[in-house]
C-alpha cells in the first residue's frame, strides 16, 4: 500500500524507520560523503541503513558492517594460500558492498595486501524516471521498485515465490498504466553502492547474477562467500544447483565456499553458515559454524555433470 517517504536519512523520529526511505538520500549521502561533510564512517552506516527498506530482484538490500564476522573468521581459517601467493575472493550478492570492505580487511590481517575482492551483486545502481510530478525508480534490468507521489510511495518489486505483488490493488492498478509508464523520461541513476567501498582499491564492483555464467571468473577464486543469498526463501534447490555449479567453476582448486544466513535472534542476529573445500567434482564439507546452512544438504548432495 502507499507508505509516507522518509525525507532525510536518519530520520530524526525512530519510529519513522517503518516508513519507507527516500532513494534520494542514498544519492545526497554519497555527496556529502565525496565533499567530507560529515563523518566518513557515519556517513557510510547512513548509507547501508537507508537501503534496508529497498527490494531489488526479489531480495532484500539490507546489510551493515560487521554483520559476517563469522563467516569472515571461517574463510581465513580454512583458505589456503596458493603457489602465487595472492588472495582472490568473490563475494554473491553483496548488497552496498559494507560486509566486502569487512572480509577484505579480514584477509589482509591474515594474509597481507596482496588481496583483493570481487564485490558482486545483480544491482548496482538504481535508475530514476519522471512524468510530471510522478518519479519511478527501477533496477537495471527495467524492474519497478518504487514510486513516488511527493511524500508518497508505493512499493512496485515484488518478492520472490509468491504473489504479493498481484495481490495489492494500487501496485497491480500502477503497473497496468502501460502508457504512462512508457512516456517516462529518464533522469539519472543513483549508485547503491557504498560510498566508502567504492574508493577501496583492493575491491573490484562487479554487477553479476549468480545463475549466469561469466566466463571471466573461472578459476580466479581463491574463496567465495555467499552469505544471505543462497537460501530457500530466494532460490529453488534447481537453482541454487546451477548456482553452485557456476561457483565451481570461479574456484581455483581447492578453494573455499561459504554460504551463511543471519537469523533474528534474542538481542541481534546470529550467523548460521557452513564451509567447503573444492574437489574435482563437488564439494566437501569442512565446516558448520552456529547452526550451520539451510542449505548444506543441496551443496552436500551437488556433483558436476
Amino acid at each position: 500500500m502507499i507508505q509516507w517517504l522518509v525525507d532525510t536519512w536518519p530520520p530524526k523520529d525512530p519510529t519513522s524507520r517503518r516508513l519507507l526511505c527516500n532513494p534520494e538520500s542514498l544519492a545526497e549521502l554519497g555527496q556529502r560523503y565525496g565533499s567530507g561533510n560529515g563523518s566518513a564512517t557515519d556517513l557510510s552506516d547512513q548509507f547501508s541503513l537507508a537501503l534496508h527498506d529497498m527490494r531489488m530482484g526479489g531480495t532484500w538490500k539490507r546489510t551493515n558492517r560487521g554483520r559476517l564476522v563469522r563467516a569472515e573468521k571461517a574463510m581465513c581459517d580454512h583458505l589456503v594460500r596458493g603457489p602465487s601467493g595472492d588472495i582472490t575472493a568473490i563475494d554473491l550478492g553483496a548488497s552496498d558492498g559494507v560486509t566486502t570492505l569487512d572480509l577484505l580487511h579480514a584477509l589482509e590481517t591474515r594474509f597481507g595486501s596482496n588481496t583483493r575482492v570481487f564485490l558482486t551483486d545483480l544491482n548496482l545502481w538504481l535508475l530514476r524516471y519522471r512524468k510530471g510530478p510522478i518519479i519511478e525508480y527501477r533496477a537495471g534490468d527495467d524492474e519497478p521498485v518504487l514510486a513516488r507521489f511527493g511524500r508518497f510511495a508505493l512499493r512496485l518489486s515484488s518478492r520472490r515465490h509468491n504473489s504479493e505483488q498481484a495481490d495489492d490493488p494500487l501496485v497491480r492498478c500502477y503497473l497496468g498504466c502501460g502508457a504512462l509508464r512508457r512516456s517516462m523520461r529518464f533522469e539519472g541513476k543513483i549508485a547503491l553502492v557504498n560510498p566508502q567501498v567504492s574508493q577501496q582499491p583492493g575491491i573490484i564492483i562487479r554487477e553479476l547474477n549468480c545463475l549466469v555464467h561469466d566466463p571471466s571468473l573461472v578459476d580466479v577464486a581463491s574463496a567465495v562467500r555467499a552469505s544471505n543469498v543462497l537460501n530457500r526463501d530466494y532460490f529453488s534447490d534447481a537453482e541454487v544447483n546451477l548456482a553452485l555449479t557456476n561457483i565451481h567453476s570461479y574456484l581455483k582448486d581447492a578453494g573455499l565456499l561459504v554460504v551463511s544466513r543471519n537469523a533474528d535472534a534474542a538481542g541481534g542476529e546470529v550467523e548460521n553458515g557452513s564451509v567447503w573445500r573444492k574437489e574435482a567434482r563437488g564439494f566437501a564439507h569442512v565446516e558448520d559454524f552456529g547452526a550451520g546452512s539451510e542449505m548444506k544438504d543441496v551443496v552436500d548432495n551437488w556433483r558436476l555433470k
